[in-house]
């Protein structure tokens, strides 16, 4: 057996540092799209704020605990385009320092470590959902950890870490509920080696308890909200999801990934089915299979779903690479793989990252063939994690402008109202220092925190004339939004100015649940 077989990194500060070191570029590349002030926030962040303003044990379309730490971060460093981006960036170095701590796991050197650092930094996927604020990243960070603490596991350290497994677990699920079928993969990958033996230990289901005991507020919160998130997945599920043929899903995987990285996480997933160190490494191929399944099952386009997964190949695909060099006496192949990694990483990277301006951004998109289509009729001519950071700025200037022509009067009574979570949160985010009165909306939790009291008018963001007539007996157009790099829904949209109530706002408001 080569020396590399049985190398076990001494677990010291200076090894600490140099993961440190990688994990520290990540909030620097996030950061940097403050240089390009056109992109702003993202839809999702203005959303996420106004749930952090209505703490709750749950919410429609997601679990609460990214709201939780979004309060508290805001509580500390505001709520500023520099304080998300920041606190997105802190999230996804935890990612790239993890990814290095689960390849030293596997056995790899430094050398190692840096390619599964360099390619989980640089993954195309990685910075589009690591860009902004959102459940996703926490996600992504979560993964990583259960695959590292599940590593240790496997080779016979402390039995007690499956209690941190399942702490870990609780987290995730609370973070996001598609967390807990990517977790059952991960378990279910144990049936097939000779692990399965852990299930038999005590610690393994206090872990599972500690998980159910963390979910519980949640699950408690949806029952008694007659399980509005089920509600909610399962008609985003037929919605807003594009079918997508099996080798479709394939190739959005190693493209989302950086098509070059392939080489390295398929050999990963190689190396783990192979079992060849440890019989029980073959568990984690085996979840993986089993999400890329249930994904080709789903004809999901989502290549965000097990994305997360891919650092955890890309870890044992980094240690195989290592010693497949090693082997022949070839010690500067990881050198020269990191250096092709950095530049095609660097060349996709403006794909997902706001380093261009928007003009060049959908020129390169141009030239490269590449046609952005994300939901069912929704298109733009930037990646979706750009065009909904456009045009929020100047939403909320199109409706003050209407709010401001009104009588005083009505003025004093106005209610906004958004046709989606973004425009609402927008409204929200902006109207504080524009004066602007509250905020409504029929999407998602929104729907859930109701109308309020009946106003005078309601200056109305979108939806039809003919819809809002149904409701009010004086509708009015008062302008348009802009028409700029945003997405396609949101070019210019109509904006009311609604007046006459023609049936108690009780009644209506059943009528404009949005769960989508």
């Amino acid at each position: 057996m080569h020396p590399a077989m049985d190398y076990r990194p001494a677990h010291d500060r200076r090894s600490l540092a140099f993961l440190l070191a990688f994990a520290a570029a990540r909030p620097v590349i996030v950061l940097a799209s403050l240089l390009r002030p056109e992109f702003g926030l993202f839809r999702d962040e203005f959303y996420y704020l106004a749930c952090a303003d209505r703490l709750a044990f749950g919410y429609v379309d997601h679990p609460p605990f990214s709201i939780w730490v979004l309060a508290a971060w805001r509580a500390v460093a505001g709520d500023s385009l520099f304080s998300l981006r920041l606190l997105s960036g802190l999230i996804g170095a935890g990612i790239v320092f993890v990814a290095g701590l689960l390849t030293r796991q596997l056995g790899g050197s430094r050398k190692a470590q840096a390619l599964a650092c360099l390619i989980t930094l640089l993954a195309p996927v990685q910075l589009g959902v690591g860009g902004f604020f959102s459940m996703n990243v926490i996600e992504y960070l979560v993964v990583v950890v259960l695959a590292w603490l599940l590593v240790r596991i496997l080779q016979g350290e402390d039995r007690r870490l499956w209690i941190c497994f399942g702490i870990v677990l609780g987290i995730g699920v609370m973070n996001k509920h598609p967390l807990g079928v990517l977790a059952l993969a991960m378990l279910a990958g144990l049936l097939f080696v000779p692990a399965r033996s852990e299930f038999r230990r005590k610690e393994f289901w206090i872990g599972l308890a500690c998980a159910a005991c963390i979910v519980l507020p949640n699950a408690i919160w949806q029952a008694t909200h007659r399980f509005l998130s089920l509600e909610f997945y399962d008609r985003a599920a037929a919605l807003k999801n594009v079918p997508t043929l099996p080798g479709k899903v394939v190739i959005d995987q190693i493209f989302g990934s950086n098509p070059i990285a392939v080489l390295v996480w398929g050999a990963g997933l190689w190396w783990l089915l192979r079992g060849r160190d440890r019989p029980a490494y073959r568990a984690l191929g085996i979840a993986y299979l089993l999400m890329l399944a249930m994904m080709i099952a789903a004809q999901s386009n989502r290549v965000d779903r097990i994305a997360s997964y891919v650092p955890v190949l890309v870890a044992a695909g980094a240690v195989a690479w290592e010693r497949f060099f090693v082997a022949r006496g070839l010690p500067a192949g990881l050198t020269a793989a990191m250096v092709v990694i950095a530049l095609t990483g660097a060349l996709l990277a403006p794909l997902v990252i706001p380093v261009l301006t928007p003009g060049a951004t959908a020129a390169t998109m141009r030239r490269l063939g590449i046609e952005m289509a994300f939901e069912k009729g929704i298109r733009a001519e930037l990646p979706q994690s750009l065009a909904d950071r456009c045009g929020w700025s100047e939403l909320s200037d199109s409706v003050a402008a209407v709010y401001d022509r009104l009588p005083e009067r009505e003025r004093r009574s106005a209610v906004l109202v958004g046709e989606n979570y973004g425009e609402a949160g927008a409204l929200e985010y902006y109207g504080r220092a524009r004066g602007l009165p509250r905020v409504i909306s029929g999407h998602n939790s929104y729907w859930v925190w109701g109308p309020g009291r009946p106003a005078e008018v309601y200056v109305a963001v979108g939806n039809s004339r003919s819809g809002l007539e149904q409701v009010f007996g004086d509708v009015q157009e008062g302008t348009r939004t802009g028409s700029g790099w945003q997405m396609n829904y949101e070019r210019r949209v109509p904006i009311w100015v609604c007046r006459r109530l023609k049936v108690a706002l009780s009644d209506a408001w059943p009528a404009a649940k949005m769960f989508i």
